[in-house]
């Protein structure tokens, strides 16, 4: 039997409609009472039920999206604190993320490393050992790559993330590449490139 786009949501992300609210839980039990009428539905009845269906689908697909944005949200702000994202603050200042792990490593290197406070946008260099239980994200100074002057196109920032053997990368680190394609939607063409968004998160894949 066909899988409809609300329900392959629901599957992936292990949603049962007693969860959802009221008004969603009887818009899909409308959805499948049509979907049983289209059994038995006959020639150009058939397609236009069909039809019907496919839209009142994406519909619900749409509004299951608006029910969970917060955690849409709340899911992106993690991503973009996971070690080899870039995080930003407000006036601008980029940073690259690692781990306490690596925080560690390179306090012992004697390379330069930052504890940060994302709620009140301040860092703290760590200046011994002890100060890294200070702090929950650490972080090194982002040094944007030279580009000769010369911008890059979405396609030749999907080259050099591909050619390193990136496949995965967080929809603010796009844009902060310089990405200039809407990344909103759930598969985004760019060349000969497809990204295919992540559920409940702005993190997507690369294929080509």
């Amino acid at each position: 039997m066909k899988k409809y786009p609300h329900q392959v949501f629901l599957a992936e992300n292990k949603l049962k409609t007693e969860q959802l609210p009221k008004q969603l839980q009887k818009r899909i039990k409308g959805f499948e009472e049509l979907q049983e009428d289209l059994e038995h539905a006959m020639d150009d009845d058939h397609d236009r039920l069909a039809k019907k269906l496919d839209h009142l689908s994406m519909e619900l697909e749409e509004d299951l999206y608006e029910e969970f944005e917060d955690q849409l949200e709340n899911n992106e702000e993690q991503d973009e604190l996971q070690p080899g994202s870039l995080y930003s603050f407000s006036d601008g200042f980029t940073w690259k993320i690692v781990s306490k792990k690596e925080a560690k490593a390179l306090f012992n290197k004697n390379q330069e490393v930052f504890g940060l406070n994302t709620d009140e946008e301040t860092e703290g260099v760590i200046e011994d050992l002890s100060d890294v239980e200070a702090y929950e994200v650490f972080a090194v100074e982002y040094k944007t790559p030279k580009t000769n002057g010369k911008a890059n196109s979405d396609e030749a920032i999907l080259d050099q993330l591909y050619a390193k053997g990136k496949r995965e990368i967080a929809r603010t680190d796009l844009q902060k590449m310089g990405f200039k394609t809407p990344l909103e939607a759930s598969k985004v063409k760019v060349g000969k490139y497809s990204l295919y968004k992540a559920m409940f998160s702005y993190t997507y894949t690369i294929k080509r």
